[in-house]
């Protein structure tokens, strides 16, 4: 992706990144964000890994930082996963 941003700009770099199969996951959003990021388009990173939850919460509070939303990314720092459920028990018979 970088060479790409370098030789044909960040947006045909990312356009062409998000036509390729595979793309819609955490990792290449990681990736894209960064681009747009290192680009100076502060916005979009965060946009980009809202689309992902589960995954990139660090990530994503660090671009919240860099643009002063403090609030919001101290609520995805401190934001934990349910607890999965207890084992059912099982009785031999």
């Amino acid at each position: 992706m970088p060479l790409l941003a370098a030789r044909d700009g960040v947006d045909t770099a990312v356009q062409q990144t998000r036509a390729h199969p595979g793309t819609d996951t955490w990792y290449a959003a990681e990736h894209i964000a960064r681009l747009l990021a290192d680009a100076g388009r502060a916005e979009e990173p965060v946009a980009v890994l809202e689309q992902h939850t589960r995954t990139g919460r660090h990530d994503r509070a660090g671009h919240l930082i860099d643009l002063g939303r403090f609030p919001e990314a101290l609520i995805l720092f401190q934001h934990t996963d349910p607890a999965p459920p207890p084992p059912v028990p099982t009785t031999d018979l």
